[in-house]
This record gives C-alpha cells, sequence and structure tokens, in this order.
C-alpha cells in the first residue's frame, strides 16, 4: 500500500510540475517617450520618498516635490529642474535646455557634447584651472568632473560634467549672483547631482 501524501504537498507538487517549460512573452522595446515617462515616474518616486521622510516636522533645504524632470532621450541624460523655471527656447536645442529663474537671474544649462577625442573635455576642465583663481575643480572617478567658484563678474558657477561610455559628454553648469551663495548652493548641489546618464 502506498503512502498517503498531505493534500498541500501535493497540490504543490503539482503546481511545480505545471510551470515547468512556462514562457511569458516579451513585449516591444519602449519608445523614447515611454522612457521619458519612465524617468519622470521615477523622479516623481523619489521626490515623494524624500517628502515622505522629511514629515517628521524638521524642514529640508530642499522642496524636491517643486522640481520636475527634464530627460533627454535623444542624448540619453535625465536631470531634476524647479518646476518655476522657464526654459530660453532660442538658446535650447535637441542637445539640451537652459533654464532661468526669472526673479533671481539664476541659469541652468545642461547639454550633450560630441567631445571628439576627448577635446572638449579636455578644454572644459583647463578653462577652469587656467581662470579665476576662486574656480576650483576636482576629478571625480575616471568619468566626472565637478567645479564651482566665483566668476570675475560677480557670478558663482557650479558644473558637473559626465562622460558616457561611447566618450560624448553631459555639461551641466549653475550660474548665480555670489551673494545669493547661502541660499542657492543647496539647490545647485541638489540639480547637479540629479544629473543621470541613461
Amino acid at each position: 500500500m502506498l503512502p498517503i501524501r498531505p493534500f498541500g504537498a501535493a497540490l504543490t507538487l503539482a503546481l511545480l510540475l505545471s510551470a515547468c517549460g512556462k514562457q511569458e512573452a516579451v513585449g516591444d522595446v519602449p519608445s523614447s517617450e515611454e522612457l521619458a515617462r519612465q524617468a519622470d515616474a521615477a523622479s516623481q518616486a523619489i521626490r515623494d520618498e524624500a517628502a515622505a521622510t522629511d514629515g517628521d516636522g524638521a524642514q529640508s533645504a530642499i522642496d524636491l516635490t517643486s522640481m520636475e524632470s527634464y530627460a533627454n532621450a535623444l542624448r540619453g541624460y535625465t536631470i531634476m529642474v524647479p518646476s518655476g523655471w522657464t526654459v530660453d527656447a532660442t538658446a535650447s536645442d535637441d542637445n539640451g535646455r537652459v533654464y532661468t529663474e526669472t526673479v533671481s537671474g539664476t541659469k541652468l544649462s545642461v547639454s550633450w557634447v560630441e567631445n571628439r577625442e576627448d577635446a572638449a573635455w579636455s578644454k572644459a576642465v583647463q578653462t577652469v584651472e587656467d581662470g579665476t583663481d576662486a574656480m576650483e575643480g576636482a576629478t571625480v572617478g575616471k568619468n566626472e568632473y565637478r567645479a564651482s567658484g566665483v566668476l570675475t563678474n560677480g557670478l558663482k558657477s557650479s558644473q558637473r560634467l559626465l562622460r558616457k561610455p561611447d566618450g560624448t559628454m553631459v555639461r551641466a553648469e549653475i550660474t548665480y549672483a555670489a551673494d545669493q551663495s547661502k541660499s542657492t548652493d543647496p539647490l545647485a548641489s541638489a540639480i547637479l547631482d540629479s544629473l543621470t546618464l541613461q
């Protein structure tokens, strides 16, 4: 006489056997618009999570819920920008955008650069290092460069360069009045930190 197996064990065995060899259909590759929507959704999730963790009574220095993402699917990067900032259409193109905060005059420029034989990368680094003594830059790893300091016109500049695996690069720079550094530095850091390659 065969031993009687418990009903749960028999059901589990039957389910495991029926799942063998099962294949799931693979969907189409998402369009660039869908990738941009996914990037927006991911950015919103990060903002929601940050807002939830800041809800304990401590006020965050940066209101992440007022930021929206700019995703350039053609050139493969995303950056977060305060939603009240306006796009300068004449200075923007398929490679990137220029944003301005009209009250303070703070300007964000983000763009993809072809960077043939690293010429653009070297020139950007050399410009910082040969410029005013107040500008300081440093390499962060092999494919990132950051710089910040006060320009001769009284504006503060914060910059971030990221080099892509294909050798091209994305450059983001924020300029604002140096006397507004105390209030604007945290925002500038948050925007530059959000620059992500896709």
